[in-house]
C-alpha cells in the first residue's frame, strides 16, 4: 500500500473538486436546456393504434356498404355487413387480453420499464 503526501491528497482533492464543480455544471446546462425544449407528447402504443385503426376501418367499411346497398336497391348481400363488424372483435379481444396482462399483479407496462432503465442509467452516470 502506497501513502501519499499531504501535498499529493491535497492536488488530488482538489482535483476532484473541480471535476466534480464541472459536472454539477454540465447538469445545470442541461436543465436549462431542458426548460425551453417542448416537453415529448405522450405517444399512444402500437396496440392501441392498431385498436382504433380497425375500427374506424370497419365502421367506415359498414357505412360505405349500407350506403351503396341504398342506393342499388339490393340488400342480398347484407350478410357481408355482419363478416365486416365481426372481423373486428379478434383485433378487440387481443388488445384487451394484451391490457390485462400489463395491469396485473406481477405485470409491467413499458413506461413503468423505460422510467426504471432511466433511473439506472442516471445513477450510473453519477458515479463517474
Amino acid at each position: 500500500m502506497r501513502y501519499i503526501s499531504e501535498k499529493e491528497y491535497n492536488a488530488e482533492m482538489l482535483r476532484i473538486k473541480h471535476e466534480n464543480e464541472s459536472k454539477a455544471r454540465l447538469r445545470k446546462l442541461k436543465a436549462e436546456r431542458a426548460k425551453g425544449r417542448q416537453k415529448k407528447s405522450k405517444s399512444i402504443s402500437n396496440s392501441k393504434l392498431v385498436l382504433w385503426a380497425m375500427v374506424i376501418l370497419v365502421f367506415c367499411i359498414a357505412i360505405w356498404f349500407m350506403y351503396e346497398s341504398h342506393r342499388l336497391c339490393d340488400l342480398s348481400q347484407a350478410y357481408a355487413l355482419l363478416g365486416i363488424v365481426a372481423s373486428l372483435a379478434p383485433v378487440i379481444f387481443g388488445y384487451y387480453s394484451k391490457s390485462k396482462a400489463e395491469n396485473t399483479e406481477g405485470g409491467i407496462v413499458y413506461e413503468t420499464a423505460m422510467k426504471e432503465q432511466e433511473v439506472t442509467s442516471n445513477s450510473e452516470s453519477g458515479k463517474g
